[in-house]
């Protein structure tokens, strides 16, 4: 039995989990969403300019991937649906990135920093979102920007 969904979309809680490592296996866009997590973990210790461009690289290719299958399996309500400024991919590499961050610093400065409380409150703001996002899209208040 696969996770709930809000429509086809995974809840925040399961890209969570994803970005962790946990549960993402038996879905496309939740594997993604993981290798996008492992991709900023590693952007985020390598110094080599080329080697920053390669896994940027990667991470367009992965955002690309997300879109595409957003495409392909979610039907997309065209009429009176207001339309979003990001992309999916987009918005899932962006969550990644900031768990990553808020990951770091926790590991860096503690969990009573106020650097923490920041990029953990930037997290939870971007959870909030794409909450919101995913239930108007799977309800058809919201449409996603076509490829």
């Amino acid at each position: 039995m696969s996770a709930p969904t809000v429509g086809m979309l995974p809840t925040a809680p399961q890209l969570l989990c994803a970005f962790q490592g946990r549960r993402f296996q038996d879905r496309e866009l939740l594997r993604s969403a993981h290798t996008l997590a492992v991709l900023h973990q590693h952007r985020a210790q390598v110094r080599d300019i080329a080697m920053i461009a390669e896994i940027d690289c990667r991470r367009g290719e992965l955002i690309d991937e997300i879109n595409e299958w957003v495409a392909q399996e979610l039907p997309q309500h065209r009429q009176g649906a207001s339309l979003h400024t990001e992309s999916l991919g987009a918005v899932v590499d962006r969550m990644a990135s900031s768990w990553v961050h808020a990951n770091q610093v926790i590991h860096d400065e503690g969990a009573r920093s106020d650097n923490t409380h920041k990029y953990w409150y930037q997290l939870a703001e971007l959870v909030d979102g794409y909450t919101d996002l995913v239930i108007d899209v799977a309800g058809g208040r919201r449409r996603l920007p076509e490829q």
